[in-house]
């Protein structure tokens, strides 16, 4: 089935972007605020070191992911996701929305992804994933 035009403009200008920043869904950059991690309403997340181990095996194996082209495994097209229940850790990789683009100008978000969301069971015990699965 061929990709609509849309959304193949799109994909272009998000192919082309060279941000220096922390983007969100339609492309555009957070605003950049450093955060002492010590309020309780802060904005940004302090991630377990547990978490960062099992990130270890979900991104090789993301990394390995055969439906992605280089450009779609950057991070910089991703949020991740951390969480875990009584036997995994769990990661969620979830793709940005592309920018709606009309005269070359972002405008919105449309319901598409650029990558690939998925999300992965890491075992507690052996770090080894024991579940992945792709959203489409």
């Amino acid at each position: 089935m061929a990709e609509q035009e849309s959304v193949r403009i799109s994909k272009e200008f998000v192919s082309q972007l060279n941000e220096e920043c922390t983007l969100t869904d339609g492309y555009v950059c957070l605003n950049p605020e450093e955060d002492d991690f010590l309020r309780p309403n802060n904005n940004r997340i302090l991630v377990p070191g547990p978490y960062l181990q099992a990130w270890a095996s979900a991104y090789r194996d993301f990394l390995e992911t055969e439906e992605l082209n280089d450009s779609q495994k950057q991070l910089k097209h991703y949020r991740v996701g951390f969480t875990e229940d009584a036997d995994h850790y769990i990661i969620h990789l979830g793709g940005l929305m592309l920018p709606n683009i009309v005269d070359g100008k972002p405008t919105g978000v449309m319901g598409v992804t650029y990558g690939l969301s998925m999300k992965y069971w890491i075992d507690k015990k052996s770090l080894k994933i024991e579940k992945r699965l792709f959203y489409k």
